[in-house]
Formats: structure tokens, sequence, C-alpha cells
């Protein structure tokens, strides 16, 4: 199996950024939502650059399921005891209107990205009563949908259906968008002034006169106070060659199963859990064990994790960063549900930065009032301060010595507590152990081979490398040694 996303980028490739520019409006972040942005204020006449990390799409956007889907399931029930029906209405509107919005620009520059209108379902074997308040919620919306049992390939489900949901290839609809704008790629931002909107980066600076963050979880601390309001999941994917399902498949539960068909085979997802707090390795193999049980044996081909930033209500964030910061926005917070809610915050913030009304703004805002929010609340400020408390305290005794090929642990080494790997061939590579973020303590994730921070999320491979924000500092490589 490759430890690999199936999607390839046919994007060119774009320089780095070294000299210092004055650019009217800058967007950091070069995955779906921030070039979808970029895109829609192009479109709009304005001059707009672009900030990459790495390369374009190389982050969540990349590591997708892609389904263009309304079919989300409990999210509509939890808004209705949360805010009422009237929100839930608006924003399964607002998810029609960013499935409307990829048909169009598909069939506007006659995209070839494999789209294509599909049966989307929720599905639940174990608790039926579930999927019949998700279809009384969703009718009450007036959406189009029904419950069917005895639906290959989950017979023994009840499963809400929705028809005329879509699946395609959210890298090669992106390359072949038309990128009338400025891009900088491996550009990562380490510093946002946010009086004088300069955007530093490793070599170079940006002043500009409008800045919209569009880098997965939001980097500028500690203005909206977004570490308290977010925090991040960590699910994995494999694909198999076989041919499971034709339409898409969402078990309604917190480690349910996700499939979908693509062109060479399925792709199946799931195991989620709190970036950071990993438990047992295994996780491909447990997905692995789920999909046989159910279709038999498979062929994997590649298998990948994914990260999503979570709200407490369900809805993204999009608009202004904080209240007192102007001419300074924000996208984050996509719960999953990436795709059709990147192309509706991207015309919020374009509707945001012309300073024109938008019927989702004030649904997504990110200075919104989320009612019924203080269990989550205290238990995501709980989990993060005891990581970053607890982190300065945990003991340990163990040496270098004891970790095997192929592991990672928090040990002593010369001296000091460190992350340290060791690789098949017996090579160390030690990193510092605590997160630059907020200094949370790293947890290794043997499954994806990289060091996760339980507290807001920031990942980093081996070399201490950025591989997911919030984190804009790479953790120190302390040594690469040889067999020891």
């Amino acid at each position: 199996m490759k430890l690999k996303s199936i999607w390839r980028s046919t994007a060119k490739e774009y320089p780095r950024l070294e000299k210092y520019i004055d650019r009217d409006i800058v967007v950091i972040g070069g995955g779906i939502a921030g070039y979808l942005t970029a895109f829609r204020l192009t479109e709009a006449g304005q001059s707009v650059t672009l900030l990459e990390a790495d390369r374009l799409f190389s982050g969540t956007t990349g590591r997708t399921t892609a389904k263009i889907s309304a079919n989300q399931g409990s999210v509509y029930a939890d808004l209705v005891r949360r805010y009422g029906e009237s929100v839930a209405l608006l924003y399964y509107q607002a998810q029609l209107d960013g499935m409307k919005g990829f048909e169009e620009l598909v069939r506007r520059y006659d995209i070839d990205c494999d789209f294509e209108k599909t049966d989307g379902y929720i599905f639940s074997e174990e608790e039926p009563g579930k999927i019949d308040e998700l279809f009384r919620t969703l009718r009450s919306l007036g959406a189009d949908c029904g419950i069917v049992r005895n639906e290959p390939p989950f017979e023994k489900a009840a499963a809400l259906k929705m028809t005329e949901q879509y699946l395609f290839d959210p890298l090669k609809f992106l390359s072949s968008l038309p990128a009338e704008f400025e891009i900088y790629e491996n550009t990562r931002a380490i510093k946002v002034d946010v009086v004088n909107k300069l955007v530093y980066t490793g070599g170079g600076c940006v002043k500009a006169k409008k800045i919209i963050v569009a880098t997965h979880y939001p980097i500028i601390n500690p203005h909206g106070s977004y570490i308290m309001k977010l925090r991040q999941s960590t699910s994995y994917t494999i694909a198999v060659k076989e041919k499971c399902s034709q339409g898409m498949w969402l078990e309604e539960r917190t480690e349910g199963l996700s499939v979908r068909p693509f062109r060479e085979g399925t792709l199946f997802g799931g195991i989620d859990h709190r970036t950071g707090r990993i438990g047992k390795y295994g996780k491909f193999e447990k997905l692995t064990e789920r999909v046989k049980s159910q279709f038999g044996a498979v062929n994997i081909t590649n298998g990948w994790a994914a990260q999503d930033v979570m709200t407490f209500d369900g809805m993204p964030m999009a608009g202004r960063y904080a209240k007192n910061l102007k001419d300074i926005y924000v996208v984050t917070g996509f719960n999953k549900w990436g795709m059709t809610n990147s192309m509706v915050c991207a015309s919020i913030l374009t509707d945001a930065v012309l300073e024109r009304g938008n019927p989702y703004a004030e649904l997504f805002s990110p200075s919104r009032r989320i009612k019924k929010n203080l269990v989550p609340f205290i238990s995501n400020a709980f989990t993060n301060l005891s990581e970053i408390f607890l982190g300065y305290f945990r003991f340990t005794i163990k040496g270098a010595s004891e970790i095997l090929p192929g592991q990672g642990m928090i040990v002593f080494y010369r001296g000091k507590r460190r992350a340290v790997y060791r690789d098949e061939d017996g090579k160390l590579y030690v990193i510092g152990r605590m997160c630059p973020h907020m200094h949370g303590e790293l947890k290794w994730n043997g499954d994806t081979k990289s060091w996760d921070c339980p507290c807001h999320g920031s990942r980093f491979d081996i070399y201490g490398n950025i591989l997911s924000e919030p984190s804009v500092k790479a953790c120190k490589c302390k040594q690469q040694n040889p067999r020891l």
C-alpha cells in the first residue's frame, strides 16, 4: 500500500517569494478554499496574490474524499435543536448553492474532472431511529429525500437517500480553472502584522490592503480566539481496485464508514479521532478489516490520513477574522464538508472584501454566538490546557535504545527529553518534543509516521517540518544520527 493520496495535481509549478512586494489582496493558503476565493475575487475584477506554504492543493484538499453533497447527516437536526428551523434551512440552501457553483464552473470551462451525478446516502445499521429523525428534519426543510432499506451494498441498514449529488476529482478541477492571479508556492506565512498589513514569509514580505487567511487552521493568535473555538480531527482513507458501490455512503456515527466510487475503484474512509489523541496504532488495518467484513477480499492500492477542522455547531467560519481587525478575513472549520462549503465561503469572502451583502455572511460569521456550546467548549479548553501543562511534567525513564525500528517515542536522549524516531535501518531522527505553536507535547502517530500535537492539531514529519497548521514554525531538528 502506498502511503499517499490518489489525487494528483496537474497545476504548473510557481516561484517562491523572495522579495518585498506591495499588493492589493493577499490570500494565504493554496487549498480549495483559498484558491476558489482568489478565483472569485479575480472574476470580480480584483488583483489577487496567493501564497502557498508548499505546493498548491498539497494539504487537506489533496486528501479529501471529494464529495459534493448536501446530504450531510446529523448537522441539520443539530442546527434545528440549536438555532431553529430557519437556520437549518439557510444552511441547507447554502449547500445547494455550493453544489450549483461546481456544476456551473465545470460546464462553463468544460473541465474534465470526472464530475458525475450520483446518489448520496446516510445510513445506520444499529440506530435506524436516527435516520427517521434526519428524514423528518430534511423533509421539513423541503429537501427531496427518502428512506430506503435493503439497498446494496448495505442491505441491513436504513438509509436516507438524496439524488443528484456529485463526485469529482478535486485536483483536476482546480488545476483546470483559469488562474488569472499571482501565485507563489513554497512560501509559508510565518507572521502577520495586523496593524500594518504585512505578511512575512521565509524569504520575503507582502504589504497588502486586504488579507485573507485560508490556512486550514487560522494562524494569527490571539485574535478571534480560534484556539478555543476549534479542534482538529484525523481520519483515514484507503483506495481499493474493486468497484464496491455506485453511490456515496456515510455511516451516521462518529467512527462511521465513508464510501465513494472513483474511476479506478472505491474509496473507504473513517476511524476518526481527535488529532494527537491517537490511542492504539493500526488505523489502516482497522479500516481494512471493516471493509473486508462488508465487501470481502479487496486489493488496496493507497492509504492516507486527512485532517479536518471542526466547529462546535457544525458550520464553517468565513468572514472578518475578528471584530477588532479591519480588512483581515478568515475561512476555516469545514467539519469534513469542505468541498461544498468552500464554494459558498469563497463567495462570502468575495462579497465581504467588496463590501457587498451575502445571504450567508451572518450564518457563517466567525464572530457568531454558538448556542449550546458550553460542554464542548469546556472539554476543548481542558484538553488543550491539560496537554500543555502535563507535557512539562510528564516523566519518562526510557532511552533511545528502547525504540523499535519504524517507531517514535518521547525518550531521554543525551540528558533531555526528545521526540525520537528510529527508521527501519536503525537511524535516529531527533527533534524537539514540544509543538512550537503553544508548547503541547507531541504524540507519535505510527500510522502516518508523524508527530502530532493533541492541543490544536499541528503535525510534523520526522525531520520536524510542518505538515499542518496552526504552527508556523518547524520543530527544530536536534540531530540525525547513525545507528545507536
